[in-house]
């Protein structure tokens, strides 16, 4: 069997919520909202001519909650997806209720290639970011199938990974819509040959130095801070989408109040959390501790990161390595759990917080080891 990925993606690259299941933000149902003939007659042929169908956990709980009791407007087609074989990649999924599903608990590659020799046609991959991801690393997708929607939505999941290995891939075919929509198939591609004249674009050193020096106008050292709702999904599902907005909004206005209280400046918004700026690292940890005990006020269990370094200053937004060494930090910690960098530890100053050793880990896509701590309060 072949391997098809197909996912709906706006212009900016996010692929989350096309439908009118929940978004972080609010803003689902971009999909839905643009529609033709020729649109539909594609989405049509993705179900109708698929073998199988493929899931990650989340997307499968979707599609588990949705297709078994479709409206009557798409009943034949409810009829259809669930008479499909459907498989999920999950460790934790227990005894699905949808018929015909198969968990697939095994390594990622070992179960796909077991997919993948079976007879058939095709097995369809729809949404589920994160396993296209890891069927991408393994090299495992057959053909990728993006409907791009002229649409720019600001805020959500994005299909590709930040640093995930260069692949280069061969247009199939470019189809554009009435609607403006362009159907787009690739396939493995090699890298092309460079033209003859390439090197005579290489940058001298003086030219690499000019531009160091521009840039480094905008680097400024300062204290970063993410923080991140754990199991904001399930938390939804449990109390509703409506609740859950309302409670999102209390918790953006504590949160925003927090940070100012502590003399810090929220940048932006990460859907389940902020990126907030901080010119002290004691206050930074303060105010992560703080917003801690606030959410654990609203029975919303967060967690926090905290790393001082470089940043670069990009309007109103921030980058740089310091941030993205702040937010892979954020993947190491628990829930209610704040974690800060050894350098953070070294500038911290106050007896009313201890910050705890837990040792060395490695962050995805940043070099060497980092010791992290465990901000507590006395």
């Amino acid at each position: 069997m072949r391997l098809v990925v197909t996912e709906f993606m706006t212009l900016d690259g996010v692929m989350e919520a096309p439908g009118l299941e929940e978004h972080r933000s609010g803003r689902n149902g971009w999909a839905m909202r643009i529609s033709d003939d020729p649109l539909q007659a594609f989405n049509l042929s993705q179900v109708t001519g698929a073998a199988a169908l493929l899931f990650g956990r989340t997307t499968f709980n979707i599609w588990a909650a949705f297709w078994p009791t479709a409206p009557e407007v798409a009943a034949d087609l409810g009829k259809h997806i669930n008479a499909l074989p459907k498989f999920v990649v999950s460790k934790t999924l227990r005894d699905p209720e949808w018929e015909n599903t198969v968990v697939l608990r095994g390594s990622l590659e070992d179960e796909i290639a077991r997919l993948k020799e079976m007879p058939g046609g095709e097995i369809v991959v729809y949404g589920s970011a994160d396993l296209v991801a890891g069927l991408l690393e393994l090299d495992l997708v057959d053909e990728l199938r993006i409907v791009l929607f002229p649409i720019l939505l600001g805020s959500g999941k994005r299909l590709f990974r930040e640093e995930a290995d260069l692949r280069h891939l061969r247009l199939l075919s470019a189809e554009p819509t009435p609607a403006g929509v362009v159907l787009l198939r690739y396939e493995r591609g090699v890298a092309p040959t460079p033209p003859d004249d390439l090197e005579a674009y290489a940058w001298s050193e003086d030219q690499v130095d000019s531009y160091r020096a521009l840039e480094e106008m905008d680097r400024v050292l300062a204290t970063v801070l993410f923080t991140d709702i754990v199991d904001s999904t399930g938390r939804a599902a449990s109390i509703g989408d409506r609740e859950w907005r309302r409670l999102l909004d209390r918790y953006e206005e504590t949160t925003r109040a927090e940070v100012r209280r502590w003399g810090g400046q929220v940048i932006k918004s990460t859907g389940d959390g902020i990126l907030a700026r901080f010119d002290s690292p004691s206050r930074a940890v303060r105010a992560g501790l703080a917003l801690c005990s606030a959410a654990r006020r609203q029975e919303i269990a967060l967690r926090v990161s905290i790393h001082t370094g470089e940043v670069e200053v990009r309007g109103d937004d921030l980058g740089g390595i310091g941030v993205h060494i702040a937010s892979r930090v954020l993947a190491e910690a628990g829930p209610s759990q704040v974690l800060v960098t050894r350098t953070v530890r070294d500038l911290a100053t106050g007896t009313d917080v201890e910050l705890r050793g837990l040792g060395e880990v490695e962050l995805r896509g940043v070099p060497g080891a980092w010791e992290l701590f465990e901000a507590r309060q006395r």
